[in-house]
């Protein structure tokens, strides 16, 4: 349990969204941040509870877990210099569940180690867009993000939208390796067959019969899906788990009504160098 004597420190007050403030969410999967560790009892392929909810850029979507001290860390895709960081509460089943004290911590030297205090504080009841804004002379620099959660609002389980945090990265070193190969799609895309080029990525999957293409963007694959069997369109997202030759993916169906339902989560393990043809 974190000493109480840290909430003192660094707490600021909700506020409005600062103009001029940077407009990308450099804590979302779809910036490359990825979720190390998390509460043990929210599985991150159970989407309607995942704590990849909190940072999939929907506010519709929320992480779940058991009431009591919850402990999330994020790795960022750059080293990143912080301006604000935001928090959605509103959404969930009960307004008693949204997360009361917090504390974030930022580090430079690894996931482990290193951490210092950068924000502590209370969040509302079913309120989104609870900002947090640095001094520019006192913005944090993270390559890690620690977010502990101390206590809820009353409730038996506990729960919250979205962690977003803003601001310039100081680095472009992100990057993917060549992905082109086979891999066992075992979460739900069955065989997967993938060729990397400098025109893009294209490929194939088992299930429905489905193709895409796409791009790389730092350490992020972008996928526009098609399902030839059912005719439907989807737009994915999928990343490298760090250390791990595992493709780790978010996707929805295309077009803006579905950006506020459940991702379908998706992963597949790489099983060899050369892609077959589909």
């Amino acid at each position: 349990m974190l000493l109480a004597s840290m909430l003192a420190a660094s707490t600021m007050s909700a506020s409005a969204q600062p103009k001029g403030d940077a407009a990308a969410d450099l804590f979302s999967f779809s910036a490359g941040a990825w979720i190390l560790s998390a509460p043990g009892d929210t599985p991150m392929p159970q989407m309607d509870s995942s704590p990849l909810n909190l940072i999939d850029g929907s506010a519709a979507t929320d992480w779940t877990g058991e009431a009591g001290e919850a402990v999330f860390v994020l790795e960022l895709a750059e080293r990143t210099e912080l301006s604000r960081i935001a928090f959605d509460t509103a959404g969930l089943n009960r307004n008693q569940k949204a997360p009361n004290q917090f504390v974030v911590e930022v580090s430079e030297t690894g996931p482990d180690s290193g951490y210092e205090q950068v924000l502590g504080g209370s969040l509302k009841m079913a309120q989104n867009g609870q900002s947090f804004a640095f001094k520019p002379e006192d913005r944090p620099t993270a390559r890690w993000v620690r977010l502990t959660i101390l206590n809820n609002h009353g409730d038996d389980y506990q729960g919250f939208t979205g962690f977003h945090g803003y601001g310039r990265q100081l680095t472009q070193d992100a990057n993917m390796p060549d992905l082109t190969g086979k891999y066992d799609g075992a979460s739900g895309l069955g065989r997967i067959n993938i060729t990397d080029s400098d025109a893009g990525v294209t490929g194939c999957y088992e299930w429905q019969q489905g193709e895409f293409k796409g791009v790389v963007d730092g350490r992020v694959l972008n996928l526009q899906m098609h399902q030839r069997e059912n005719g439907e369109r989807l737009n994915g997202v999928f990343q490298l788990v760090p250390g791990e030759q595992k493709l780790v993916g978010l996707v929805r169906a295309e077009g803006s009504a579905h950006r506020d339902a459940y991702a379908y989560y998706y992963s597949a393990e790489k099983q060899g160098n050369r892609a077959n043809t589909c």
